[in-house]
């Protein structure tokens, strides 16, 4: 096998063993503050221990695991305090993004044309996270992640944007973590989700920045204390 092939290949292993990981985490398969040991995550992921360094470094910088000292590292722990600044963080950062996205005229129908699709996508999910949780939570997840990152791509700032996906992400870990605790928030999610869409298809900026940041802060009342 030439280098180039190894090198892909390598990659390849890598950004697999990033995803597990980092789904593992996010559904606390891997529970907050737990120790994260190269052999035994080597066994059970099948990587190497270089790979799985690189990998679990990527994920401190992503801000899913802490560095313990020279070698260590562990799943990062949860609080009510991290959730509350996160969500400030993403309330902040993603209707900064709604009211830019809806002022930029250019290629307006093209982004109110993802809106649609994300939710629609995002739609079929609910609903069948409301029939089974434990099989579609992954999926649903991203479809949610999706819809939201989409509401902030017209606005034009490649860094509001990169922000954006990082706390929307880390505040969606809350969100799956809570499921274990209390049910799925099922249609009233789903009619906040239609509901914003209407706002955002129709240019109801001031309806859809309220919208949103409400989204936001119920999602984030209904997670209980951990």
């Amino acid at each position: 096998m030439s280098s180039m092939n190894l090198s892909v290949e390598r990659k390849l292993v890598g950004e697999s063993a990033y995803e597990q990981l980092r789904n593992h985490i996010m559904q606390g398969k891997l529970t907050p503050g737990q120790k994260l040991k190269l052999n035994a995550l080597r066994d059970e992921y099948g990587v190497s221990v270089n790979t799985l360094r690189e990998t679990l470094m990527r994920l401190a910088s992503d801000g899913f695991v802490e560095v313990e000292g020279q070698k260590g590292f562990r799943v990062k722990p949860v609080s009510i305090a991290d959730l509350e600044e996160l969500v400030e963080l993403r309330r902040t950062l993603e209707t900064l993004g709604l009211r830019k996205s809806m002022a930029n005229k250019s290629g307006h129908m093209d982004w109110k044309s993802k809106l649609i699709s994300t939710h629609y996508r995002l739609s079929c999910m609910e609903k069948l996270m409301m029939e089974d949780e434990s099989s579609n939570v992954q999926e649903w997840e991203k479809a949610d992640r999706d819809f939201h990152r989409a509401i902030v791509s017209n606005c034009g700032s490649q860094q509001l944007m990169r922000y954006h996906a990082s706390i929307l992400e880390l505040s969606m870990r809350y969100q799956l973590l809570a499921l274990s605790k209390r049910p799925f928030r099922g249609e009233a999610a789903a009619e906040e989700h239609r509901e914003l869409l209407d706002a955002l298809v129709s240019d109801d900026v001031e309806k859809a920045v309220e919208m949103l940041g409400d989204h936001i802060t119920k999602g984030a009342q209904k997670i209980p204390e951990f």
